[in-house]
């Protein structure tokens, strides 16, 4: 594949991620405008749906994942997925940021919670197809494997960046409808892009064989010792990113007495130390192997985010010292968020190689699950203020992710001797 091919991937993810990041980062904010009978959406009933869809967003990314390894096995390009769904989530997104006070409560739940399953779903049917194509546009070059998943990362972080900076200014001076469309709409153009990024080789036949059923292909995932043991080591690192990102205003505010809006100068410092980085994780993971960079670097993350500990507003530079720390974390992310999507395209090459969709849609699932876990504990934390033990909580799931690895992973074969 050539570089201009790997930027068009890399859009679709920046897209993606846009409206998503989006989303998650104004939803509660909206839901609290003050309107003449209280709030514009009740922000704990509101919290109770939006939980409710997420229950229901984990459940079907497994399925999406079967109909799009269903598509591919009947013969058909999988890229041809993405533009039956690439215009879907923004249409949600705009719907659910559409009520305002002038509406009757009725009709601005009606049109939120309509806006959140049309979201959901678009989500859904366009990033497990997306994802997936890092095991079709690579094929067996495992090089182009390691920058395909690196172009995801990069992507998130991209797209994290893009809406901290962007957004506030946006909703600030257009409010939230706006500010949806003014996101939404460029970052759909992106997320047809990847489309365009298939490299020029001879066509691969479809799987051959009787066609697996739902539960067949379900079970051929959760059978898999590898790509379990590489759900728990995700899972401890998801969870651990969840945790800072819900931590990170308590301890802008709480630990180093500043505000709310003193967010970013955490989250800058940790893009910059993330974003060079990006450049050297395909190198690494071949160099050391996937499953070694993830555990050295869940290791030394977990290191990094238990510093936090000692983090507080002595001094004349509190945020310094915080910005440092937080640009140390930067690397670590970096080689996390690389290498997920060639540990998952690997896992399920060397298992089922047609059932790639799916393993992404169980990765789905089970991190979503545990994320809500993540929720709950830094609730927890934040209602008992203890607001120094964000980050070793948050060491600490990487930590516990790496042993279940250890404890799960199957153990090498010897070589048969010659």
């Amino acid at each position: 594949m050539r570089a201009w091919q790997y930027v068009l991937y890399a859009c679709g993810q920046v897209g993606m991620m846009c409206l998503a990041r989006f989303f998650f980062q104004w939803n509660m904010e909206y839901a609290r405008e003050p309107v003449s009978d209280g709030f514009l959406l009740a922000p704990a009933l509101f919290g109770l749906v939006l939980l409710g869809f997420r229950i229901f967003d984990g459940v079907t990314d497994p399925v999406a994942g079967i109909i799009s390894d269903r598509w591919v096995r009947r013969g058909r390009e999988r890229r041809h997925l993405l533009l039956f769904a690439f215009f879907i989530p923004v249409v949600g997104l705009a719907l659910v940021f559409r009520p305002d006070a002038a509406m009757s409560p009725g009709l601005r739940w009606g049109l939120a919670t309509v806006g959140l399953f049309i979201f959901f779903v678009g989500y859904t049917v366009y990033a497990i197809p997306y994802w997936s194509l890092v095991a079709d546009y690579a094929g067996d070059d495992h090089d182009a494997r390691r920058r395909l998943s690196n172009c995801l990362g990069t992507g998130m972080l991209v797209a994290t960046a893009i809406i901290a900076v962007v957004s506030p200014a946006i909703v600030e001076g257009s409010g939230y409808f706006a500010a949806a469309l003014w996101v939404g709409l460029p970052a759909t153009a992106l997320m047809v892009l990847p489309f365009f990024a298939q490299p020029r080789r001879a066509p691969v036949a479809p799987p051959s064989g009787p066609e697996p059923g739902l539960g067949e292909m379900l079970a051929i995932a959760f059978r898999d010792r590898r790509f379990l043991a590489v759900l728990v080591l995700f899972s401890g690192s998801q969870m651990s990113f969840t945790v800072m990102t819900l931590g990170s205003p308590a301890i802008a505010k709480e630990v180093l007495g500043g505000t709310v809006g003193d967010v970013p100068k955490l989250l800058g410092p940790f893009l910059l130390g993330a974003f060079p980085v990006f450049v050297f994780v395909p190198l690494l993971s071949r160099r050391l192997g996937w499953e070694r960079a993830v555990v050295i670097a869940s290791l030394a993350l977990g290191v990094v985010y238990a510093g936090t500990r000692w983090l507080d507003d002595t001094g004349d530079s509190p945020f310094v010292r915080a910005g440092l720390l937080f640009a140390c974390a930067g690397p670590m992310a970096a080689v996390l968020l690389g290498v997920e999507g060639e540990a998952v395209t690997t896992c399920a090459r060397e298992s089922k190689g047609e059932l790639t969709a799916i393993y992404f849609g169980v990765l789905n699932l089970i991190v979503k699950a545990m994320n809500g876990v993540a929720t709950l504990l830094t609730g927890v934390v934040l209602e008992q203020e203890r607001f120094g033990l964000i980050g070793p909580l948050a060491g600490a799931l990487l930590w516990v992710g790496v042993a279940g690895y250890f404890a799960l992973r199957p153990r090498r074969q010897p070589a048969p001797a010659a």
